[in-house]
């Protein structure tokens, strides 16, 4: 059964979703794999946000990468308070996940190693109106695990999962990546945006 159909069924009966353990006790309900809690919660989450998420200026969006799409052996990067910044050396895809961000307005990103960094820079930013909305890269279960915690500062959030986990060497879908950054962006004024990033740029003789 799909995910799509997982969810569309636990919704018909009519099960509690709105915590990762209702999620789970729900699937074990219907004897489905438990493992699919984190990403039906995930999803769930990503539907129920993304229309607050999409009223949200870009500039007050903050893109949270990990750390573990670095290219780790060749990676110029340098690390300060708020994580690494990237120097986009086109190792890895950070620096093109910046750039196109950067070219639709978004100017917060943030290179990170774990959550406790990212829940400081939120804990730091958030209350100052710098943040008003977040996206997330990771997996599945930090993903799920960052819903959770930052439920309380009532910022939309919408997570894109890795499609290779681990510490090191990690994937992301790129083009998913995109998607996720233009949500509230009208087509007329990301092709404007875009054009105005174009003509900035210094000539190349």
């Amino acid at each position: 059964m799909s995910l799509e159909n997982t969810i569309a069924k636990l919704f018909a009966l009519g099960a509690d979703l709105s915590t990762r353990n209702a999620v789970r006790m729900a699937l074990s309900l219907i004897s489905e794999d438990e493992e699919l809690t984190d990403q039906i919660y995930v999803e769930l989450k990503n539907k129920a946000y993304k229309e607050d998420f999409a009223k949200v200026p870009v500039q007050k969006r903050a893109v949270f990468i990990p750390q573990c799409l670095r290219n780790i052996k060749e990676c110029p990067a340098e690390f300060d308070s708020y994580g690494w910044k990237c120097t986009k050396c086109g190792k890895c895809v950070i620096g093109d996940i910046i750039e196109y961000g950067e070219k639709l307005g978004y100017r917060q990103f943030y290179i990170t190693p774990g959550g406790s960094l990212v829940k400081k820079i939120l804990k730091e930013k958030v209350p100052k109106g710098e943040i008003r909305a977040a996206i997330g890269i990771a997996c599945w279960p930090e993903l799920a695990e960052a819903a959770e915690k930052l439920a309380p500062l009532k910022i939309p959030l919408q997570a894109v999962p890795l499609l290779k986990a681990g510490c090191i060497n990690t994937i992301v879908d790129i083009e998913k990546v995109k998607d996720v950054l233009r949500i509230g962006i009208a087509d007329g004024e990301e092709k404007a945006e875009l054009s105005a990033s174009m003509m900035r740029r210094p000539a190349v003789s």
